[in-house]
């Protein structure tokens, strides 16, 4: 079957609006790599998420492994892992390969794409390249991969957001064929970024007052009030001597009601620390500091985990930076390396080597993301060899 971004993207567009829609032709320069790449890409972004177990975008990946005569298995979280063996593989422990299914801002209509000759655009497309890369690796991973591999190769659709606080990988990491050797994380965009890790804890604190009490004095401004306090008050602590632990506000709102007086508000924080006990002590902290300012109110707060990724070990990965550095200067990428929050510390954390790459160069934006067409290639290229190059070393 012979796919193109040209006769997905005018099926696509005019199956919905129902007429004829004239599509934009990709750059001259567009690969068979790169088109089949953003195919994938661009259809899982149609597809709804978050659904439970991510369902039309595992149906969507099931279908497609299934196409190339391999057996991928659904476990009980509704993840999909399908293992491709190497002839040459001398050790059951393989390189893992994951990503992230589904997406936070999906949109029926925003999510459809946009096509021109350099940019392909569309809300929470960028969350879909890295599950659309995998997708790639495992289609041709016996015709252009597996004569240079010496691990077996296991790749792992996620149903749920990396920074899940529910999320975990014991079923990967406390499998005794399936604990890999490294593991790598293929995310969208940022392919000339590589991550250091930090641990990342991100919090909602819900405030909300008693309607009858707030009724009572309309001058009232108790809950927005409260919620800065709070954040005036969070953003003046100093976490520790070092600086190693600093908080973002990502989300102060106070919710009314056809300009009522607020009830309810919200703030959001982010704590990054690179030392775990730092991180659960700020995370502590805040609780007990939003409690306590929201009782001397005399107003309700709770506080609950939005999301969570561990400090890990990144000195356990550092052979895999080296390789990725090399990679991404050969094709000419200048490389920025900066701390974050990055799923692949679940890995390091358990002394398994593992970090994280981007497959694309581009904009996130939160009501669309630009992806640099010309720029797919070389992430998947990149891709590509790292993997052997990984293979390689750890196989050796």
């Amino acid at each position: 079957m012979s796919f193109s971004l040209k006769n997905i993207f005018s099926k696509t567009i005019g199956a919905l609006f129902g007429r004829v829609v004239r599509a934009v032709k990709p750059s001259a320069k567009t690969s068979p790599v790169t088109d089949r790449l953003l195919v994938d890409a661009i259809r899982l972004a149609e597809l709804p998420s978050p659904a439970p177990g991510e369902q039309p975008r595992a149906a969507f990946v099931l279908e497609r492994l299934k196409s190339f005569g391999l057996t991928p298995v659904v476990n009980g979280s509704g993840s999909i892992l399908v293992r491709l063996h190497a002839e040459k593989a001398g050790d059951e422990a393989p390189v893992l390969l994951f990503t992230d299914m589904g997406t936070k801002r999906w949109h029926p209509s925003e999510s459809l794409a946009r096509l021109d000759a350099e940019n392909a655009a569309g809300a929470g497309l960028s969350d879909s390249l890295g599950c659309a890369a995998l997708l790639l690796v495992a289609e041709n991973f016996y015709n252009t991969l597996e004569q240079n591999m010496k691990r077996d190769l296991l790749l792992l659709f996620n149903a749920g957001s990396p920074d899940d606080p529910n999320l975990n990988f014991d079923s990967i990491l406390n499998h005794p064929k399936d604990r890999p050797c490294a593991a790598i994380g293929v995310r969208g965009l940022s392919l000339d970024r590589i991550i250091q890790s930090v641990g990342s804890y991100r919090l909602r604190i819900t405030v909300t007052g008693n309607e009858e009490k707030l009724s009572a004095d309309n001058n009232s401004n108790k809950v927005t009030e409260t919620l800065i306090d709070t954040a005036r008050t969070l953003l003046g602590i100093a976490w520790d001597t070092e600086g190693k632990t600093i908080m973002f506000i990502r989300r102060l709102e106070a919710l009314t009601v056809y300009g009522l007086t607020p009830r309810e508000g919200i703030l959001e924080l982010e704590i990054e620390s690179s030392e775990a006990p730092q991180l659960e002590l700020a995370m502590n902290a805040v609780k007990a500091t939003a409690e306590k300012i929201s009782e001397k109110a005399k107003l309700k707060t709770e506080t609950r985990l939005l999301s969570y990724i561990p400090p890990g070990k990144p000195e356990k990965s550092r052979k895999l930076f080296e390789i990725l550095k090399k990679l991404c200067k050969e094709q000419r990428l200048k490389i920025l390396e900066e701390n974050g929050a990055d799923p692949a510390a679940f890995f390091s954390g358990e002394d398994i080597p593992a970090l994280s790459m981007g497959i694309a160069l581009g904009r996130e934006g939160s009501e669309r993301d630009e992806i640099n067409i010309d720029s797919v290639e070389k992430g998947a290229l990149i891709l590509q060899r790292f993997i052997v190059e990984t293979g390689t070393h750890y196989g050796s």
